[in-house]
């Protein structure tokens, strides 16, 4: 880990500043503005307390992940909903979205679904998008 830190010192910095900061409010905050109490940054119990921290260190990079896919996932509705498609969002899933769609509509869902899902929010590195076309979630997934 300590390699990984000295090849990538804002990370460290970003982690360190994210607890501390976190240690002061009580809470994390992503960039959308959503707040996660952390308590266990003030618990005299070290264990708790360590846990407190690495929650805090996640809570904004997975948070601002959910953030952004929940957005996504509006537009997405919205989108499918304006195209006149039939396809229609049918299951999420943690990070997946489920997509019914007629065979002929199949490659005009997927490319209204991938382009949505990677302009639902702008950073500086790309979102990637995994799309997959099967008759079963089980065959997309295998």
């Amino acid at each position: 880990l300590e390699s990984y830190f000295d090849a990538f010192p804002a990370v460290k910095q970003y982690m360190d500043d994210t607890v501390a900061e976190a240690r002061e409010r009580g809470y994390t905050e992503t960039l959308f503005g959503r707040r996660r109490q952390i308590p266990e940054l003030a618990s005299n119990n070290r264990q708790v307390r360590q846990a407190g921290e690495r929650q805090a260190m996640n809570a904004g990079i997975q948070g601002l992940a959910a953030d952004i896919f929940k957005v996504a996932l509006v537009r997405l509705d919205e989108a499918l909903e304006d195209s006149g498609l039939a396809a229609r969002i049918v299951l999420q899933v943690h990070d997946e979205i489920i997509l019914e769609a007629p065979e002929d509509e199949v490659e005009a869902a997927g490319e209204l679904t991938t382009a949505v899902m990677r302009d639902a929010f702008e950073l500086r590195v790309p979102l990637e998008i995994d799309l997959q076309v099967a008759d079963t979630w089980a065959d997309a997934k295998g």
